[in-house]
């Protein structure tokens, strides 16, 4: 109300995924928020490292609608794959673009995950060695949608780690 936010209705769609999973009847399906254009049925999208085209919108009361505008939260149902939870999503001229830049993405993650990956120096090692009464915890993390796993993961960071070290090895 103070601030007076504006979005321009006619621009090209964009927004953020807040949830995501896999529908056995559907496939996969992005619950986004737009939050400017107006997405429509039939449009090009690509939402992180996935891309699609919008086969169908579902608003917040089950309804089937055929366009979203700003502020409206809707379900997409037609990308290749599942999104990350809090994902940009952005509304592209053609299905070739959207593969395009979704193949450019995942290459950008596979190479930044690559690179994350550490090595065990001497030192690391002596530290590690001397760290013998500090006991690991590894957990497995499994949820129905990926907002839940990264508030999980989230929790798990902030809990008190000086008895138990805990290590989320996977996640999905």
């Amino acid at each position: 109300e103070v601030l007076e936010l504006k979005a321009n209705p006619k621009a090209t769609a964009h927004g953020v995924t807040i949830e995501a999973k896999l529908d056995r009847g559907r496939g996969p399906v992005a619950t986004v928020l737009v939050q400017r254009g107006t997405l429509h049925v039939g449009d090009a999208v690509v939402a992180g490292t996935t891309h699609g085209r919008v086969r169908m919108l579902v608003n917040p009361l089950g309804e089937t609608v055929q366009s979203a505008g700003p502020a409206d939260p809707v379900e997409i149902v037609g990308l290749s794959s599942v999104p990350t939870a809090g994902d940009e999503f952005v509304v592209v001229c053609d299905d070739r673009e959207a593969r395009q830049i979704a193949e450019e993405r995942s290459l950008k993650k596979r190479l930044l995950a690559h690179s994350k990956k550490s090595h065990v120096t001497l030192e690391d090692l002596f530290s590690r060695i001397a760290e013998g009464e500090l006991k690991d915890l590894n957990l497995v993390v499994k949820a129905d949608v990926g907002g839940s796993i990264e508030a999980l993961k989230d929790a798990l960071d902030k809990m008190n780690q000086d008895e138990v070290r805990i290590n989320v090895i996977h996640s999905g």
